[in-house]
C-alpha cells in the first residue's frame, strides 16, 4: 500500500515539479515570518522536573508560606567601611529609588532594619554599629561588605527581565558615596544574562553548523553528484526544516531556552541524511542512463521506505523523551520529531522537484562521463574487506564494549546544580559563588516542622532537634531558626509563653516570617552537601533523624538542595524510562514492518554497542550526567539506527544476487557513501554544539559527536558482521537438521 502511494506521489512530482516547489516555498515563507516572533526564556528547576512532582509542590508551598522567592535580587554594597551613617543613608536612598520600580515589593537593608526598629538612623556611629550587629548581622558580611535584598512580586518572564534591567539602571544612576562599590546578583539578573548567552550561543552554533555542513558536503558528497553546487541541496532541505520548526514555536506558545537552542544545529545535521539518500539514489539512477522522470520515481520509491523507517525510528527516539513528563525534554523531543518529519517530506517532494528542474545534462553525457574513485570510495573498500573477513572478531569486540559500557554507566556522576550548566564567567554567577562561599547558599536544607501552636515548649523542642541534627550529621555544620534568632538577640530562649510573646513583639515581622508561618517552623541547616550523592545521603539521614528524635506533629524536608536532589533522581529515572521506551517501540516498529526478528534486532545490536562506548567515554573523561546528556541513549537509538537500517536494507537487496561476502562488500561500498556523508553531517551538527560556551551544551555536543561517529562505524562493521554470522549459523543449523532427519 505504501509502495503504491509512493509511486503515485513520485509520478505526480515528476509531472508537476513547478507546482510542488511553489507550494513548499509559500509555506516556508510563512514559517519564516512566524519565526521572527520567537521569544526567549531561561531554564528553571520546574523545567527539569515533572509538574506534578510532590517534592516540587512542597517546595512551592514552602516558598509561599515563608515568603521565600527565587526572584529576589541581592545587592552587594562594598567599601573600606560600610558601617557608617553616610553609607546607611545611601542604602536608604537606593532602597527608596528601587521601590519606585513597578513589581518591587520591598527593599531590605541594614539601614532599613534599624529604621524600622529604632525609628531613624542614630547619629552616633558606635550606636549604629551596635544596632547593626544586634538586629541586622545577617545582612552584614563584614565591616567592608553589606547586602541589600530586593523583594519582587510574582510576574511573567518578560516583566521580570524588564525589572532586572531597571534595577541595573537604578544602581548605576543613584549617586554613591566615595569609595563605595555596588553590584547585584540574583536569579532575575542571572536569567537576563543567560538569555543573552543563549542567543549568542544559538547564533554561533547554528552558523558554525552551516559552515561545517558546507565543507563536509563539498568534501564528501560532491563525489556523488555530477554538479558540485548540487552537493548543497541536502543542506538547503535541513535549513528549511529548521525554519519550519522555529516558526512553529511561537504558534505553540514555546519559548526558546538553552536546552531547546541545541535543537537547531542538531536538526541541521540530522535532516541532511534523508535528502542525501534521495539525491544519492537519483544521481545513481541518472548515471545508469535513466531519464529524469524515471530517476525521480526510482529515487522516491526505492529509498522511500528505508528513509521513512529511518525517520520513524529517529522520531521514536526523540518522542521517547516525552515519557518522563519533564516539560523541556518533552518539547525538545516533539520539536525535533516535527523537524525530522518536515525534513522527510521535503526530501520526498521539494528535493526531487528541484533535482528534475535543475538537471539539464543529457543522458548520454551522464553515461559517458568518467568518474574518478575518490578518497571516500577507497576508504569504504578497505572497510568492506575488513568487515567481510572478520565478522566474529567484530562481534566479540562489540560484546566487550557493551559489558564495559554497562559497568561504566553506574559510575558516571550527576550534575544537578543548574548554575553549573551555564558559563561560569557570567557576572551574576560569579557574585552568586562569592555570596554562597561566604554565607552559604543552595547547600542549605530546610526542615519544616508542623506545630499546633508556637509556645516556649515547642520552640525549645525544635531547638533541641536542630542541635541533635548538627551533632549527628558530619555534613551539617550549623543551623538558623527562630530559636537561634531569639538567642542571638536576647541571649537565651524564653522560659514561658508570656516571655516568648514579649520577645516576638520586639522582632520585625520580616525576620519572624522566614522562620515561622501559621503553625509551621522552618529550620535551615547549613551543610557541605555539594554533590548529588551527598545531598541524597543527607536527605535520607535528615528524615531518619527527625523520626528518631520524635517529632510527631508532622514534617517535611525541602529547599533548593532537595529540589536539586529530586532533579537528579528524575534524571536517572527519566534516562532509564526513555531508553526502555525507545528500545521497545523501535523493536515493535521494525518487527511490524519486516516480520522478522533478525531484521528487528540487527540494528539494535550496533546501537547498544554505541551506547556502551558513550558510557565508557563519559566515565574515562569524567563527564558528568546532566539534564542534556540523559537523553543521549534515546537520541543514539533514534539516530544511529538510521545507518543500520540502510545497511540492512541494502544487504538484503544485494543478497538476492550475490554471496554473503560479496553482498557485504557491495552494501558498504554502495550505500556507504550516502551513509558516511549523512553521518558526517550529523556529526557536524552535533559537533557545532562542542563550540558552545554553555558547559552542559558543550559536553552534550561532545557526547553526541562520539555517538554519531561510532554509530557510523558500527553500522558499517557490526551490522554486516552480524548478518553474515547469523546467516552462517542458520545455514549450519539447517544442515544439522537435515542430517538428523
Amino acid at each position: 500500500m505504501f509502495g503504491e502511494f509512493l509511486d503515485r506521489a513520485a509520478r505526480f512530482i515528476a509531472r508537476r515539479p513547478g507546482l510542488v516547489i511553489s507550494v513548499v516555498l509559500i509555506f516556508i515563507i510563512l514559517s519564516a515570518i512566524s519565526a521572527s516572533n520567537l521569544k526567549f526564556s531561561p531554564m528553571k528547576y520546574e523545567n527539569y522536573i515533572p509538574a506534578d512532582d510532590k517534592v516540587l509542590t512542597q517546595y512551592d508551598l514552602y516558598k509561599k508560606d515563608f515568603g521565600v522567592s527565587e526572584n529576589n535580587v541581592v545587592i552587594f554594597v562594598r567599601g573600606d567601611n560600610v558601617l557608617n551613617r553616610q553609607v546607611y543613608e545611601y542604602m536608604l536612598m537606593l532602597g527608596n529609588n528601587l521601590k519606585q520600580i513597578d513589581g518591587v515589593i520591598d527593599v531590605i537593608s541594614p539601614a532599613s532594619v534599624i529604621v524600622k526598629i529604632n525609628g531613624k538612623l542614630p547619629q552616633n556611629e558606635a550606636v549604629l554599629r551596635e544596632l547593626s550587629e544586634k538586629y541586622a548581622s545577617n545582612l552584614i558580611i563584614s565591616p567592608s561588605w553589606a547586602i541589600m535584598v530586593v523583594k519582587l512580586s510574582e510576574m511573567d518572564q518578560n516583566k521580570l527581565n524588564e525589572i532586572a534591567n531597571q534595577i541595573e539602571q537604578v544602581l548605576e544612576f543613584t549617586p554613591k558615596p566615595a569609595g563605595v562599590n555596588v553590584e547585584a546578583t540574583g536569579n532575575p539578573l542571572l536569567d537576563v544574562q543567560i538569555i543573552k548567552s543563549v542567543q549568542r550561543n544559538m547564533r554561533l552554533t547554528a552558523n558554525f553548523s552551516v559552515v561545517l555542513m558546507i565543507l563536509i558536503l563539498f568534501t564528501m558528497f560532491s563525489g556523488v553528484v555530477r554538479k558540485k553546487r548540487m552537493a548543497l541541496m541536502p543542506l538547503v532541505m535541513s535549513v528549511m526544516s529548521v525554519i519550519v520548526v522555529v516558526g512553529l514555536m511561537p504558534r505553540l506558545g514555546i519559548r526558546m531556552n538553552s536546552y531547546l537552542s541545541s535543537m537547531i544545529p542538531i536538526l541541521i545535521g540530522l535532516a541532511i541524511e534523508y535528502a542525501a539518500q534521495v539525491q544519492s539514489r537519483y544521481e545513481e539512477e541518472r548515471l545508469k542512463g535513466k531519464s529524469k522522470d524515471d530517476a525521480v520515481v526510482l529515487a522516491i520509491t526505492r529509498t522511500g521506505l528505508a528513509v521513512l523507517m529511518a525517520m520513524l525510528t529517529t522520531v521514536i527516539g526523540f518522542m521517547s523523551m516525552t515519557a518522563p513528563k519533564i516539560p523541556t525534554l518533552a518539547w525538545f523531543g516533539i520539536l525535533m520529531s516535527l523537524g525530522l518529519i518536515t525534513a522527510y517530506l521535503l526530501s520526498m517532494t521539494f528535493l526531487p522537484a528541484i533535482l528534475k528542474i535543475t538537471d539539464k545534462e543529457e543522458i548520454k553525457d551522464a553515461i559517458r562521463s568518467e568518474r574518478k574513485i575518490g578518497l571516500l570510495e577507497r576508504m569504504l573498500v578497505s572497510i568492506s574487506k575488513v568487515t567481510a573477513s572478520n565478522p566474529k572478531k567484530i562481534l566479540a569486540l562489540a560484546l566487550v564494549l557493551i559489558i564495559l559500557g554497562s559497568y561504566a554507566s553506574t559510575q558516571v556522576k550527576l550534575e544537578t546544580d543548574r548554575k553549573k550548566y551555564f558559563p561560569q564567567d557570567l557576572p551574576a554567577i560569579v557574585r552568586f559563588k562569592e555570596l554562597e562561599k561566604t554565607v552559604g547558599g543552595q547547600n542549605t536544607f530546610v526542615v519544616v516542622l508542623s506545630c499546633d501552636e508556637l509556645n516556649a515548649k515547642t520552640l525549645k523542642k525544635a531547638d533541641d532537634l536542630a542541635k541533635y541534627v548538627v551533632g549527628r550529621e558530619d555534613l551539617v555544620y550549623g543551623y538558623d531558626s527562630l530559636s537561634s534568632l531569639i538567642k542571638k538577640l536576647f541571649g537565651r530562649l524564653p522560659d514561658n509563653d508570656a516571655e516568648l510573646s514579649m520577645i516576638i513583639s520586639k522582632i520585625p515581622h520580616e525576620a519572624i516570617k522566614q522562620y515561622y508561618s501559621d503553625g509551621l517552623l522552618a529550620i535551615y541547616f547549613k551543610t557541605n552537601a555539594d554533590t548529588h550523592d551527598k545531598r541524597l545521603k543527607l536527605w535520607d539521614s535528615l528524615k531518619k533523624d527527625v523520626q528518631f528524635f520524635g517529632w510527631h506533629e508532622g514534617y517535611h524536608v525541602t529547599g533548593q538542595s532537595i529540589v536539586m536532589t529530586e532533579m537528579g533522581l528524575a534524571m536517572v529515572k527519566s534516562q532509564l524510562m526513555m531508553t526502555l521506551v525507545a528500545y521497545v517501540l523501535i523493536v515493535i516498529l521494525l518487527f511490524a514492518v519486516y516480520r522478522s526478528i533478525k531484521r528487528a534486532v540487527t540494528p539494535l545490536i550496533a546501537i547498544t554497542t554505541v551506547i556502551g562506548v558513550v558510557n565508557l567515554f563519559m566515565f574515562i573523561f569524567g563527564i558528568k550526567q546532566t539534564m542534556f546528556s540523559i537523553s543521549m541513549n534515546s537520541i543514539t537509538l533514534g539516530l544511529g539506527i538510521d545507518f543500520s537500517i540502510h545497511v540492512t536494507e541494502r544487504y538484503f537487496e544485494e543478497r538476492l544476487n550475490f554471496s554473503p561476502i560479496d553482498a557485504v562488500r557491495r552494501t558498504i561500498e554502495r550505500t556507504g557513501k550516502a551513509i558516511v556523508t549523512s553521518g558526517l553531517t550529523m556529526a557536524g551538527g552535533f559537533g557545532a554544539l562542542a563550540l558552545s560556551n554553555i558547559p552542559a551544551i558543550h559536553d552534550f555536543g561532545i557526547l553526541a559527536l562520539v555517538s554519531i561517529i561510532f554509530s557510523l562505524i558500527s553500522a558499517l562493521t557490526i551490522v554486516p558482521a552480524f548478518l553474515m554470522v547469523a546467516e552462517r549459523f542458520r545455514f549450519k543449523f539447517s544442515n544439522m537438521t537435515v542430517e538428523v532427519k
